[in-house]
């Protein structure tokens, strides 16, 4: 039954999420910009994660993925992995996402994630954290009255 949802689903869509901690200044901010391709439930996109306190931080890495549907929720599972400065050298996986969107692709109250970066050679891991649809999708959603 699951290949035929998968087979009957068609299209591609683009979806953007900003993924931080509330009420943390300074805090790290995970924007996501992602194209989702349902019939291979495959999903791809950037990952852009800022910090404008202590020391100033920007990390962008392409991210893949794929995602699963469990009763009307969303897991979904990303990997970013920086290109190689050397073409000879192997690429190294440098970021990890494990989010949960309540209410599918909405992101709906209660959507967290949990992700790691590789930055100068330390792992940083942020857990707990919220999950809400970009100010312009969630815009667009209202504007053409799609809830």
């Amino acid at each position: 039954m699951a290949s035929q949802d998968r087979d009957q689903k068609s299209g591609l869509f683009i979806v953007s999420y900003n993924v931080f901690k509330p009420g943390i200044a300074g805090g790290y901010n995970l924007h996501l910009q992602l194209s989702v391709y349902p019939p291979a439930r495959q999903v791809s996109g950037r990952a852009i994660i800022t910090q404008a306190l202590q020391h100033p931080l920007v990390f962008e890495n392409p991210v893949q993925g794929h995602y699963e549907e469990k009763s009307g929720d969303i897991e979904l599972f990303l990997n970013g992995f920086r290109l190689p400065i050397d073409p000879g050298s192997p690429r190294v996986g440098d970021f990890h996402f494990d989010g949960h969107l309540k209410g599918g692709w909405q992101a709906e109250n209660g959507s967290r994630a949990r992700y790691a970066f590789l930055q100068a050679g330390h792992w940083i891991e942020e857990y707990g954290q919220e999950i809400q649809l970009s100010d312009e999708v969630r815009q667009t959603v209202k504007a053409l009255n799609l809830r």
